[in-house]
């Protein structure tokens, strides 16, 4: 019977096999190879090691590294793969697992569409790493994100110089079909224009200064049998056109006010319900937790190597131990088949409208959010203390008493 480890890392195995020999012998790779240094990697984040060099004492001394097969490897042969291995390797590697495994997904956002959560953050580094130059006295990079809010993982993401404009990273990726959800950064007419002529849509908050020379009332939808949430003031829902818009396009605009904050959505998608459109800007929070998941609890704002090869490679294999956890978590509930799972399955099921989704109808924007997410924290959460119980099982045969105890709420 394998480890509970082998069993995490089971999506690779194909892409190993098939991928892995050739990979070594375009990177004359003759002491470190590609399937071990993944593997090690791997490791390491998952176990939440501090740095390379605690790596390098972990591999020589820990009894769960014999057990699991991993050898000891010098610190500067480890080094050595952030700059032996070129980062495509790991794209290539990364977009195997995403395509490859069967993810769950939420299907009342299935029934209204494709929508990618667009966000950048930003890693300080090192003052010797010039390529990275942000300011005058602060280097950092900043990782742009395509996040698929219907299977709830990272689809595309590049680690860039923290001063790369976030529209040029959203134009590159752009698909027909395709409701890209993203904050006030984002949004110019140029780059409205760009995503309806890509035949794709967007939902985007907007500046309150911007000008508008057309406005329309419509009526405000989706709150029927519900109140609309008092935190909501002065919410409107109107037709309109911007008077600096050389194009002089018709979009929508959803603005309202919650306590000192004035918040105005723009979007090109006219038949969704004002309040679908409240929802799914809400959602985009999912993303900033997924950062603040792979910087606090993967360790990620530590950079274990400096170039931008390197960079990108950890930034592929922490996205890669991100989808890799949630994978394994949703297989071994999946496999529990018990009464929660019944329950959360049939509830999803029939939930086939996220105005279905059940909502705090009070005066705290937060806890209305909190509200909003809760159902999704039984598949698509992966906390501190499950992590805590895969550390302390990555050893362990892969057996049912692994999955009940990984399987429990």
């Amino acid at each position: 019977m394998h480890s509970t480890f082998e069993e995490l890392l089971a999506p690779l195995a194909e892409f190993m096999e098939e991928q892995g020999t050739k990979i070594d012998e375009q990177s004359d790779s003759r002491k470190l190879f590609f399937k071990d240094f993944t593997r090690k990697l791997i490791y390491h984040f998952v176990m939440k090691i501090p740095s390379l060099q605690q790596l390098v004492t972990e591999l020589k001394t820990s009894e769960t590294c014999e057990v699991l097969g991993l050898l000891p490897t010098p610190y500067s042969t480890l080094r050595e793969g952030f700059t032996r291995f070129s980062s495509k390797f790991f794209q290539q590697l990364y977009l195997h697992v995403v395509s490859n495994c069967n993810w769950l997904r939420i299907r009342a956002l299935d029934e209204i569409g494709m929508f990618q959560v667009l966000d950048g953050s930003i890693f300080p580094t090192i003052s010797s790493m010039t390529w990275a130059k942000y300011k005058k006295t602060k280097n950092a990079i900043r990782l742009h994100m395509s996040f698929s809010l219907n299977q709830m993982i990272p689809t595309e993401f590049i680690g860039l110089q923290a001063n790369t404009p976030e529209r040029d990273f959203l134009k590159s990726i752009l698909k027909a079909g395709v409701t890209y959800i993203a904050d006030r950064g984002y949004f110019s007419f140029e780059l409205g224009a760009a995503i309806c002529k890509a035949k794709a849509f967007f939902i985007m908050r907007i500046k309150k200064n911007l000008l508008i020379n057309y406005c329309v009332d419509r009526e405000i939808t989706g709150f029927e049998g519900r109140n609309i949430p008092t935190c909501f003031e002065n919410l409107k829902d109107q037709i309109i056109r911007f008077t600096s818009d050389n194009e002089q396009r018709f979009y929508r605009l959803v603005s309202f006010q919650v306590w000192d904050s004035e918040f105005k959505i723009c979007t090109n998608r006219f038949e969704l319900t004002t309040m679908q459109i409240i929802i799914l800007y809400a959602y985009r929070w999912q993303v900033e937790l997924l950062f603040k998941f792979i910087k606090r609890t993967l360790n990620g704002i530590h950079l274990l190597n400096h170039s931008p090869n390197g960079v990108n490679i950890q930034f592929y294999l922490l996205m890669l131990v991100a989808v890799l956890q949630l994978r394994f978590k949703q297989s071994v509930i999946i496999k529990a088949n018990d009464q929660h799972y019944q329950n959360e399955k049939e509830y999803w099921e029939n939930c086939t409208n996220i105005e279905q989704i059940p909502t705090n109808s009070g005066a705290k924007p937060d806890v209305w959010i909190q509200s909003l997410t809760k159902p999704l924290q039984y598949f698509w959460k992966i906390g501190c203390h499950w992590i805590r119980k895969l550390q302390n099982l990555i050893a362990k045969p892969f057996d049912y008493q692994v999955i009940s105890s990984l399987a429990e709420p």
